[in-house]
This record gives C-alpha cells, structure tokens and sequence, in this order.
C-alpha cells in the first residue's frame, strides 16, 4: 500500500510498504477514505518527536470503512465508516473511569514515534487501529468525511481550549494564534455567545479567515495587541485569552492582554522546559491560567459532531487544499511554507 514515511528529519518519502493486519482481538483494520496534514506532523519532520524510527508511516487525522474487525471489538464492524481519534487511551485506568481520557498515562498517538505507542499513522492507505472500540467513532451519513474529519483531533482541540476558558454569555474573547487550532477555537468560542471575539496572528490570510468566522482581527505585525484590546475595552482588557500559539512571547501576551481576574486557557505546545513567571503581575491581576494538555478528543467529541451536525460551525471552511494522497510530499511543502492552511488528502 502507498504511505508517507519518516526517514530521518527533515526527511520524509512516499513509498509502498506492507499492508497492515489485525494483532489483537481488540484491533480494526480501517480503509482510510481521507486523511489530513496536521501541524503536529511537522513537528515528527523538524525532529521535535523523540523515538521516529525509519519507515514510520505518519498521520493521525483520518476517517475509513472498517475491512475487518477483530473478535473483541464490539462498537464497530465490518462496513461501518468511522473517524479515527488521534489518541488511543487505556480505557481502563482511572482517569479514563472518569471521562479524563487525556489523562490516561497509558495512551498512544498514531504516527508519533515509539514512546507513543510506536503506530502507524493514517497517511496511508490502511492503518491498524488498537483498541478499536475506544478510538473509532460510527458516522453516519448525515456528515461528509470533510466535515466528520477534524473531530477526531483539531476541531476538538480548539474546542478544548474554549471550553476550558469557561466562556460566558456576553465575554470579550482574545484568541491568539489564527492557525487550524485558533481558527477552531474561534468558531467554538463563538457558540458560547461572547460579545466580541478578537482574533490574533501576524499572517493576513489567516486573520481575513478569522474575520470570516465573526472574529474582529489584530495584526500582531502592526499593533501592540494589550494595548489594541484594553483599548476596545474601555481599558479593561479580554475575559477569556485562549492561546493557541505555543510560544514565550504569546504566553507574555496573553498575561498582558487578559484583564483581572480573567481566564486564560492555553492549548499551545509549549517545548520550553522552562519559563520566568511574572508572580507579582499574575498574583495582582488575580489570573486563572489553565493549561489542557492533550486536548480530550475521546471526550468531546460526541459534543462536536452534534455542532457540526446542527450547522453551528463549519469545519470544511479552513481547507485550503485537496490532494491525492500521492502527492502528500507537495502538500507538506505547501504547508511548511504556511502557503496551505489545511491539506486533506484522499488515497
């Protein structure tokens, strides 16, 4: 079958290799129908993932008709077409007893490298699903592939984030970071009816996208962003910061930004060890900062395909590109390059 593998970083190939097969009672065989290119994936090309072997096949956004179940799968057979989550957790520890699937000590990530599972990725024309009854959600026809798609991963990551930024009726929303993530999280902000949400980024194809979604946008290029948002406040600054960036300066901003006594929600992957925190400013303004980690997919996302479903957002509307999955190398260049928002590809 025909998939994309890591080779070395920076280095990554179209090749044909070897079509998976069922190991455990517990596993699925899913025919992948569309796959997409995530940004996480470019952190496996940057070398950022520790634990990628040669030949790893990537991805782990895809949707595909389950081939063949094994004998201890019970919430999917054979025919059934499902999404894929991008995590697989134990479904037996305690966290996952409490619905904190993105606790789970135990979970494993498609195409992410040995010290996640060591899984093949959904870049491909077949992947082996573990744990099939845990991490393989049925749709049904009411949602196309496109639509169903970014549930199983950033769709519900930026839902994540602006759920855990506890938004209420009537907030001024900031969202840094206008990139597949903050996009999401925009169009789920917006379906806790903030007053006004402001969209953050220095890309102008980005923030014209924002703008599309309701969001009014600050171009981080040309404006002091605080300053632009204190001043759309009276002075007071944002309720709710989501931080959809990763990044130091971001997260000093975002300090900046939120008024007193808000609540910023960071969802951003941070690979700094280390960070300054500015105690006085943050024990004075009296700040809730949350950090969510791996966003709970398995979690959410019944919650987001009933959005989707309803109409209240559009998850199709960041695709920039449509590709056959052969020429998957030319849609990662396209998005290294920030020339593509969203590359979905289809076997």
């Amino acid at each position: 079958m025909r998939a994309v593998t890591f080779q070395d970083v920076g280095k990554l190939t179209m090749e044909d290799v070897p079509k998976p097969s069922i190991s455990e009672p517990t596993d699925a065989l899913l025919r992948v129908t569309t796959t997409a290119i995530c940004g996480s994936d470019l952190h496996v090309l940057h070398g950022r993932i520790p634990g990628m072997l040669p030949g790893s096949v990537l991805g782990h956004e895809f949707i595909g008709v389950i081939e063949e179940a094994g004998p201890e799968v019970r919430r999917v057979r054979e025919g059934d077409r499902t999404l894929a989550s991008f995590m697989i957790p134990c479904g037996k520890c305690w966290f996952c007893s409490q619905g904190l699937f993105n606790r789970c000590a135990d979970t494993r990530v498609f195409g992410y490298g040995a010290f996640l599972g060591d899984l093949n990725g959904g870049q491909a024309e077949y992947v082996r699903i573990p744990n099939a009854d845990m991490c393989l959600h049925p749709l049904d026809g009411a949602l196309s592939d496109e639509q169903a798609l970014f549930a199983g991963d950033i769709f519900t990551t930026g839902f994540d984030c602006a759920v855990e930024g506890q938004i209420k009726d009537g907030d001024t929303v900031v969202v840094q970071g206008c990139g597949p993530v903050g996009l999401f999280a925009i169009q789920a902000a917006k379906t806790f009816r903030p007053s006004a949400v402001y969209a953050v980024d220095t890309v102008d194809q980005r923030l014209e996208m924002a703008q599309s979604f309701g969001a009014t946008p600050i171009d981080g290029k040309r404006v002091h962003v605080a300053t632009a948002v204190q001043e759309a406040t009276g002075g007071r600054g944002a309720d709710v910061v989501l931080e959809c960036v990763g990044a130091l300066p971001a997260f000093s901003q975002a300090l900046d930004t939120v008024r007193a006594g808000g609540r910023i929600s960071v969802i951003g992957v941070y690979a700094e060890p280390e960070y300054e925190l500015p105690m006085s400013l943050v024990f004075t303004k009296g700040i809730d900062i949350k950090f969510c980690g791996t966003a709970n997919v398995v979690g959410r996302w019944e919650e987001v395909l009933r959005l989707i479903r309803e109409g209240a957002v559009d998850p199709t509307a960041i695709i920039s590109h449509r590709m056959k999955l052969d020429d998957a190398l030319r849609g990662y260049q396209l998005f290294e390059a920030r020339e593509a928002l969203k590359v979905v590809l289809t076997p």
